[in-house]
């Protein structure tokens, strides 16, 4: 996630303010998430839950949710193109989507942040936890497509019809 990350830092980055912000945001969150999980070279295989790590990420992750739903996506939208743009009914077909990978990260915060972590139910923790990185790497994905949509200008490059008068033509 923090390759494809960087791939699309590298690719769109500086172009918006605002998608600079948000792809930090997202860097912050996965940092987040990977400390939780312990991510990192030559750790044991059998680390105690970092009650700290846990809370960061979960603040992270309510304020990156957040951001999306309330701030960000609409206004990536508005930025993009006109109110009837293909670009703009594109990317509404990308909302539900986002809207039903919201209810399932925040099933996950609901649930960890109320109940305390146990040797009963440590299991289905770290069980949780994978889910949501695999949630959080599709809404990623839907996330880069709004992205790309809103400010990949490579994208919306016109194409030149097949038929234009400058274009050589067979004998």
């Amino acid at each position: 996630m923090l390759n494809r990350l960087e791939r699309l830092t590298q690719r769109v980055g500086g172009s918006n303010e605002l998608v600079d912000q948000w792809l930090h945001a997202r860097k912050e969150l996965l940092v987040s998430y990977c400390t939780l999980v312990g991510l990192k070279p030559n750790k044991e295989k059998h680390t105690p839950l970092n009650e700290k790590a846990l809370d960061n990420f979960c603040h992270n992750l309510v304020d990156y949710l957040s951001a999306g739903h309330f701030h960000l996506y609409q206004r990536v939208i508005d930025e993009a193109e006109g109110a009837s743009s293909p670009v703009k009914l594109q990317a509404a077909k990308i909302y539900p989507a986002l809207e039903l990978n919201t209810e399932a990260i925040m099933a996950f915060h609901d649930s960890y942040t109320e109940n305390d972590i146990d040797d009963d139910n440590a299991f289905a923790f770290h069980y949780a936890l994978s889910d949501v990185g695999e949630a959080l790497d599709a809404r990623f994905q839907l996330e880069d497509q709004l992205i790309i949509l809103a400010f990949d200008r490579s994208n919306h490059e016109e194409k030149p019809p097949a038929n234009e008068e400058h274009l050589a033509r067979p004998a």
